[in-house]
């Protein structure tokens, strides 16, 4: 397993363009425990070093601990990379938060703005986006939105109208439609069935292009179920590739058994390339 991390550190590091590669990974129940967890930590952090930027969902970090540890391992093999982080959400009473965490290459790119979605609908989301803006010397397009997504499996359908509204809300803020959705949607079809996509604006492929298609599996265990996605708006959709889009199979790509998969998360990152 030991030597096996250290190639993937290895092969991290050689992921060098003149693309950015952005990913959005759901670990699953990603707090103090799984973060004291060498072997899941190595995994992880070869994960993180695979991309320009990443988002990362499931972050159980009251303190802000987590999220220390999993910088420190990533600077150790390059110092290359920052955070920007929300509050843990929802905001207002409740145990059970979850922040929304970007890491991202601070040579390729730059955070110019951020906000947390409220507008007094954040009632629409389980966890409310906490929508950044990059800017980046290195692709087409030089300036693009990120909002991130983590559904609840029984509200989905009504989360996925919402975030709609987001996308209208960071275009009228920064006069940007460079914009791109991405996280776990929860949208495999026993959540968001193909009934309720109609009543679905994002599904609207006039205005955006879903990259992550319906037959791609995101699980793990091999569930046959394209909970993550990626879905980006018509301009943004100019300066992606999009068929750099898809899952990156850490279990195969580290040879890892599949309860050693299991261990980091039951889901695998999804990733585009921004040319």
């Amino acid at each position: 397993m030991r030597l096996l991390c250290a190639l993937g550190l290895f092969s991290a590091l050689l992921h060098v363009t003149s693309c950015l590669l952005i990913g959005a990974f759901n670990i699953q129940c990603f707090g103090t425990r799984k973060s004291q967890n060498k072997e899941v930590m190595d995994i992880i952090t070869q994960i993180v070093l695979r991309y320009d930027i990443i988002l990362i969902q499931e972050v159980r970090d009251k303190d802000g601990t987590v999220t220390q540890r999993l910088m420190d391992l990533v600077n150790q093999v390059s110092h290359q990379f920052t955070n920007i982080s929300s509050e843990p959400l929802p905001l207002g009473p409740g145990s059970h938060k979850e922040r929304y965490l970007f890491l991202y290459k601070h040579n390729k790119v730059t955070v110019t703005d951020s906000f947390q979605y409220d507008e007094g609908k954040a009632g629409d989301f389980n966890r409310p986006p906490f929508v950044v803006q990059f800017s980046s010397t290195q692709t087409a397009v030089t300036d693009f939105v990120l909002i991130p997504i983590h559904t609840s499996p029984s509200t989905a359908v009504e989360e996925l109208k919402a975030l709609v509204d987001v996308v209208k809300e960071a275009k009228r803020k920064w006069q940007n439609n460079n914009i791109m959705a991405l996280g776990d949607f929860n949208a495999g079809s026993n959540y968001v069935p193909m009934s309720k996509r109609p009543t679905i604006p994002l599904f609207d492929t006039n205005v955006f292009h879903w990259l992550i298609g319906d037959y791609v599996d995101t699980t793990v265990s091999g569930s046959k179920q394209a909970y993550d996605r990626i879905v980006v708006t018509d301009d943004m959709y100019k300066g992606v590739s999009p068929c750099s889009a898809g899952i990156f199979d850490f279990k195969n790509q580290y040879a890892l058994t599949l309860d050693e998969a299991k261990a980091v998360s039951d889901h695998f990152p999804v990733e585009v390339e921004l040319s």
